[in-house]
């Protein structure tokens, strides 16, 4: 039989449906809403066939406003940083690394084959984001960010090190951020200003997360999350990357769905 899994976020919730043999035969995310109503609307949107599902698997912070079961199928619930975790870890195929989980906020989280240990976290996240977009500039999606951050120049916005000084610095090109909104001048248009925010918001949560990971033999760090999806948030960290020796960013597919792929995952390894 098939399983369900739900990772209730703050933001979203995320669902899949996953067969005997591991396979996803379905996915979906949704803004949040309860999680019996997200249920319902997977169930008829993809045409799944409660009587086929054996259990649902529930992690996030919205699995208390369930009990032992929805509708007679027993529900397991899953700790949110395990799921993290352990999801992170299958979608690389790792078996040591740091999991950084972007969601609303951001998680750090120490994961070696089945022991995961959160270290922390940040209220810098997908949430800071979008809605300093929405906010400053009346931007509303992350389609609407990503194409902005297209047409976006950060010399209107960010202070360099080629800003404050014509000597070589060692390690630090002349492009590496001295201050983030730093330079911010007449001259910046709104797209501007939305790659400002999000190089901000990447730049930000990479650093922290190389100091995280500095304790680690394994210098990996895998990012999951839906902000880990957006392409600029690749090109930030490979520059963050590149100014510390050995560190090694990873957003492996399906990086959106990483907690609740790991939430199922956890249960089927016990």
């Amino acid at each position: 039989m098939n399983v369900i899994g739900i990772d209730a976020g703050t933001s979203f919730i995320k669902l899949i449906e996953e067969d005997e043999q591991g396979n996803i035969l379905h996915k979906l995310m949704l803004e949040k809403t309860s999680v019996y109503k997200s249920l319902n609307t997977f169930i008829e949107m993809k045409s799944i066939d409660k009587k086929n599902i054996s259990n649902i698997i529930l992690t996030g912070v919205g699995e208390d406003e369930v009990l032992n079961d929805i509708d007679g199928i027993p529900v397991i619930k899953v700790d949110e940083f395990a799921a993290i975790g352990k999801g992170g870890l299958y979608l690389a195929n790792k078996e040591e690394a740091l999991v950084v989980s972007i969601g609303t906020g951001t998680a750090f989280v120490n994961a070696k084959k089945d022991k995961f240990t959160h270290i922390g976290g940040t209220g810098i996240g997908g949430g800071t984001l979008i809605n300093l977009c929405k906010k400053l500039e009346n931007i509303n999606s992350i389609d609407e960010i990503n194409n902005s951050i297209l047409n976006g120049k950060l010399e209107n916005v960010d202070l360099t090190v080629g800003d404050i000084t014509t000597k070589e610095i060692k390690d630090l090109p002349k492009d590496t951020t001295s201050a983030n909104f730093g330079k911010l001048n007449n001259n910046a248009t709104s797209d501007d200003i939305i790659r400002g925010i999000a190089t901000m918001v990447f730049e930000s949560i990479g650093v922290m997360a190389v100091f995280a990971a500095q304790s680690n033999v394994n210098k990996n760090i895998i990012v999951i999350g839906n902000a880990a999806t957006m392409p600029y948030s690749k090109i930030v960290l490979k520059r963050v990357a590149n100014l510390h020796k050995g560190i090694q960013f990873i957003i492996p597919e399906n990086a959106e769905f990483g907690t609740v792929i790991g939430a199922i995952k956890t249960v089927k390894t016990k």
